[in-house]
């Protein structure tokens, strides 16, 4: 039996400390296998009947992620979070950055804007006032030409969210750009899961 496997690199921007928690517990919890490290992490996880590796690179900032691409080499996925009760966290944001990332290393993978309520992630008595508003986010991904916009309230339900949407996606591409492949790993899916 042949051990085809989808992969994808996602590259994720913020609070390391706080995105370890955030996205790497969610994977670790539902990963065949599990690999973390300073430079990256790795997980096996079985999506749809399909074997998919992701490595996921963290960095605090754009600028670490570009001088960090050398190694990286490929990325399928940026994730680019904030915190929504830090109004400041808008103004960093470079469009420009973002521009000359896109043309530099031709990215033509998705690209997310994730607003984080982290008081209600981490606290047990979360403020309700939000300092960036939905509207706010929602109008930054737009100009910052992203293609998908997500909010985390919850943990382990809006992270799951946003993984599904990402899974989905390349599940399809992998599906319609390699038929026999897609069959093959789905039988190596079945296998990894029985």
């Amino acid at each position: 039996m042949k051990k085809i496997s989808y992969s994808l690199r996602i590259g994720i921007i913020g609070n390391r400390e706080q995105l370890k928690e955030i996205f790497l517990e969610s994977l670790a919890n539902s990963a065949i296998k599990s690999n973390l490290s300073d430079d990256y992490s790795e997980f096996l996880i079985v999506f749809k009947q399909i074997p998919v590796k992701i490595k996921i690179y963290l960095h605090e900032n754009l600028e670490n992620l570009i001088y960090d691409f050398e190694n990286i080499q490929k990325l399928d996925v940026i994730i680019l979070s904030l915190d929504l009760n830090k109004p400041d966290s808008l103004s960093i944001i470079s469009k420009l950055l973002i521009e000359e990332f896109n043309e530099t290393f031709s990215f033509q993978g998705l690209s997310i804007l994730v607003g984080m309520n982290i008081e209600h992630i981490f606290s047990k008595t979360p403020s309700k006032k939000f300092k960036i508003s939905r509207f706010q986010l929602e109008k930054t991904t737009k100009d910052l030409n992203f293609i998908y916009c997500f909010e985390i309230f919850n943990k382990n339900r809006d992270v799951n969210e946003i993984y599904n949407t990402i899974l989905n996606d390349f599940i399809i591409r992998f599906q319609y750009s390699s038929p026999e492949l897609f069959d093959t790993a789905k039988e190596y899916g079945k296998r990894l899961l029985s």
